[in-house]
């Protein structure tokens, strides 16, 4: 399963078949040759989030920008000087560029739903990328490898079945000869606050400029750093909004293994297995995909860093030596595209009154 995936992954490396893996997956992955990245910078990119565990949103990486690098370093061995020149080398190379924040939807009463479009050439990925900022209410596009196929993730905004069903018929358009798959819900996660007029005022700060201190913010919206930093952390923790990594930075080479479990086992305990068995295993949070967390699933996924083919290949087999492990499916980034214009739109009308 992908980041975001709205649905469990399928059988594709079995434990109990003889039968040696494709290599259409590693054939088509594109390795980055300047690829030098080591165990402690893979560290700081899971601690990004204070619990360790990796969710996305629309393909991003969510991150919690009140991580600092002292907490980092205290979890990974390192000084806090070390980090914070980590995360500057991080960042100089591509990979870490910046901060994006994004706005739960359901303050708009509305859902997300994700539909899958097959790619056969690589240029018709970035055709349909770019002719999918012309459909109002796309969100994210995330264009991924899935084992042997290349796909687009397409997220937009489902309000109503009417404008559901004329965004799908849009999608078709741009992709007729592709047999698209769904839409189909993905999951959002609650939010327990509704923004006073004070909180839209800086959910816009943060939007405009998600990098900024909490004195530059109180600065944009003309109140104390006292007030701004209360809100900061108060919009934050209701699940108003949330950062991701910004859609510009470089894909960290790392490939998603998604593990079919077998019945009666314990996730958590394969998690843990898995986390020994597997080198740099980067566990994913089980709400952090896009599916809700009371559906259960008999899948544990997680990251791993890889720099050849035949790491994700020798990756795959030590997975598949982990009890209570039954296939394993393979997902690989290869880039993403945000159309933020639904959500500012709604933020201007907050701002303005309009809405």
């Amino acid at each position: 399963m992908c980041p975001g995936s709205p649905t469990a992954p399928v059988v594709l490396h079995d434990r109990r078949s003889s039968v040696e893996p494709e290599t259409g997956f590693s054939e088509g992955m594109r390795f980055r040759s300047r690829i030098c990245l080591d165990a402690l910078d893979y560290a700081i990119y899971r601690h990004l989030s204070p619990d360790g565990l990796v969710r996305f949103w629309g393909g991003r990486r969510l991150v919690d920008p009140r991580v600092s690098a002292r907490e980092i370093a205290d979890k990974v061995g390192l000084s806090e000087a070390g980090v914070r020149s980590r995360l500057r080398s991080l960042k100089q190379r591509g990979y870490l560029r910046g901060t994006e924040m994004w706005l739960n939807p359901s303050l708009f009463d509305v859902s997300i739903v994700v539909a899958e479009v097959p790619i056969k050439d690589p240029g018709e990925a970035k055709r349909l990328c770019d002719e999918l900022a012309l459909i109002e209410g796309v969100t994210f596009a995330r264009d991924i490898l899935d084992e042997e196929d290349r796909k687009v993730r397409v997220y937009y905004i489902s309000d109503t079945p009417a404008a559901t069903a004329r965004r799908t018929a849009l999608l078709r358009r741009l992709a007729p000869s592709a047999q698209i798959r769904g839409p189909t819900p993905y999951w959002i996660p609650p939010c327990s606050r509704l923004p006073s007029p004070l909180d839209w005022r800086l959910l816009g700060a943060f939007r405009r400029r998600p990098d900024s201190t909490l004195a530059r913010f109180a600065s944009d919206v003309r109140v104390s750093l006292k007030t701004t930093a209360s809100r900061f952390h108060q919009l934050l923790d209701s699940g108003t909004c949330w950062w991701t990594i910004s859609h510009d930075s470089e894909e960290m080479p790392l490939a998603l293994l998604s593990l079919r479990l077998d019945a009666q086992v314990d996730p958590p305990n394969v998690g843990q297995s898995a986390a020994r068995e597997i080198p740099g295993w980067i566990p994913l949070a089980p709400d952090g995909m896009g599916i809700a967390p009371s559906e259960g699933a008999p899948w544990v996924a997680g990251l791993v860093p890889v720099d050849s083919p035949v790491t994700v290949e020798h990756l795959v087999r030590r997975a598949l030596t982990v009890d209570g492990v039954r296939s394993v499916r393979r997902t690989f980034a290869l880039g993403s595209t945000t159309y933020p214009q639904w959500f500012d739109e709604r933020i201007a009308g907050r701002l303005s009154g309009r809405s």
